[in-house]
């Protein structure tokens, strides 16, 4: 697996280890996935997995990341993953409401 180039980011050094090694994994299961439908059951899946190990991500992590993330795409690529961050926080928001 390549590594992204986002997990070198300074910025993203400050989220916990364990977190980070999730967001590998993540990355490696998406790497050549474009669709939403192919992505998001990945997500979900990735949520499920965080959730079992008590590893929440705060909203601010999240932004982060897809901000990271972001940068030197296309307004498209950008309107995507926007929409991919938008899902994936209501998903973890009603997983972590589930748990409680």
């Amino acid at each position: 697996m390549n590594i992204p180039n986002w997990f070198y980011d300074e910025r993203v050094q400050k989220i916990a280890p364990e977190k980070l090694t999730l967001l590998l994994r993540l990355a490696e299961q998406l790497e050549g996935k474009t669709s939403q439908k192919e992505i998001m059951p990945v997500v979900m899946g990735a949520i499920t997995s965080a959730n079992r190990r008590n590893l929440m991500f705060s909203k601010e992590e999240f932004e982060l990341i897809f901000m990271i993330m972001k940068e030197g795409k296309s307004e498209a690529e950008k309107a995507q993953m926007d929409d991919m961050l938008n899902r994936a926080q209501r998903l973890f928001s009603a997983q972590s409401k589930k748990g409680r």
